[in-house]
C-alpha cells in the first residue's frame, strides 16, 4: 500500500491520539517511531524515510527548527530532484 497525503495525515492523527492516552505507545513513538507507525496503521514507513517524534513534555510551545541550509544559493537534494524533474507547485513551476 502506498502513502499519500490523506494516509499521512490520518496516520499522524492516529499516532497523536493513541500517544495521548497510552504511555507505553507514547514511549514507543519516541524510541522507535517507525515501529509505532506500523503498529498504529499497519503500514510500513518507506525505507530511508527519516521520522522523528518529540515529546512536548508540558512545554507551552515546542519549536521545530528548519533544516540547516547548506550554503547561500545551493540547493538541497529535494530541490535538485524537483528542478531536474520539472516539479510544479501550486504557485510556481520549476523548469529543467
Amino acid at each position: 500500500m502506498n502513502w499519500n497525503i490523506e494516509k499521512v495525515n490520518k496516520a499522524l492523527e492516529t499516532l497523536k491520539q493513541k500517544a495521548a492516552i497510552d504511555n507505553e505507545f507514547r514511549t514507543l513513538c519516541l524510541n522507535n517511531p517507525v515501529e509505532a507507525v506500523k503498529q498504529a496503521t499497519g503500514m510500513e514507513v518507506p525505507e530511508g524515510f527519516k521520522l522523528r517524534v518529540i515529546d512536548n513534555a508540558g512545554a507551552h510551545l515546542t519549536v521545530v527548527l528548519p533544516d540547516l541550509q547548506v550554503g547561500e544559493g545551493e540547493l538541497d537534494e529535494t530541490e535538485l530532484t524537483q528542478v531536474s524533474g520539472g516539479a510544479r507547485s501550486k504557485n510556481s513551476l520549476t523548469l529543467s
